[in-house]
């Protein structure tokens, strides 16, 4: 990963350390330096050790600025200063699993939800029951929000946490369930929308990479979602 003055200018370095950085690669007639020579350089540097002492909060240690510029290689947009990153084929969807193509990583997502909704499709069944002569029941199922449930002398739905079913003659009992269960779709729904799906890079060196979320509709990333460098 290289580096430059509006590098760590941009990176929000504080003015301390930013100044001894000027002094140091104007002395060596530096414009990019990198990422790994120039850390491991600053922790041998008596000089820097020195001028750390006049940085902002935070920064006022060796140990403080040290931390800072060593977590640059976490953040995307260090990564992706100079636009000479690298995109991997490799993309991770919400829940952790890996797929090697955008298309892969939406279709896995797709069908994760799919299946959120079938399940609670099954769930959210309420049946409208008639009793008849001698005890005889009909059961139909109903649908709150289209039928006439005063029709029914009693509900039943199936209980998908207790594993029972569960049977009411109350009319407010049912619609209640199925206002629930309606909750319990946008859920759903929200989740599905708030699923990214992030891509890794890796600097232009291999060193350090990070997951970055990809644009809605593109295999583009967007800065942001790193978490670990390279091992």
């Amino acid at each position: 990963m290289k580096t430059s003055l509006q590098f760590f200018k941009d990176m929000g370095v504080c003015d301390g350390a930013y100044a001894f950085l000027e002094a140091w690669f104007t002395a060596n007639g530096l414009e990019t330096y990198d990422y790994l020579a120039g850390y491991a350089l600053l922790e041998s540097l008596p000089e820097f050790h020195a001028a750390a002492a006049d940085g902002g909060p935070g920064h006022d240690t060796v140990a403080g600025w040290l931390q800072w510029a060593h977590d640059l290689r976490t953040r995307p947009e260090a990564i992706m200063y100079f636009g000479d990153h690298i995109e991997e084929p490799l993309f991770r969807t919400h829940d952790g699993h890996l797929h090697e193509s955008i298309a892969a990583a939406q279709d896995h997502r797709r069908r994760v939800f799919a299946e959120l909704r079938r399940d609670h499709a099954a769930a959210r069944v309420i049946n409208g029951v008639r009793l008849g002569d001698a005890g005889a029941e009909t059961w139909e199922v109903v649908d709150p929000a289209r039928d006439d449930l005063t029709h029914y002398d009693a509900f039943v739905w199936h209980d998908s946490t207790t594993g029972l079913n569960h049977r009411t003659e109350s009319l407010g009992e049912a619609v209640a369930f199925d206002a629930e269960q309606a909750e319990v779709l946008k859920r759903i729904d929200d989740a599905e929308a708030a699923a990214g799906i992030q891509r890794r890079i890796t600097d232009e060196s291999g060193a350090f990479r990070v997951w970055v979320e990809v644009g809605k509709g593109s295999s583009t990333p967007d800065y942001g979602g790193g978490d670990s460098p390279a091992s």
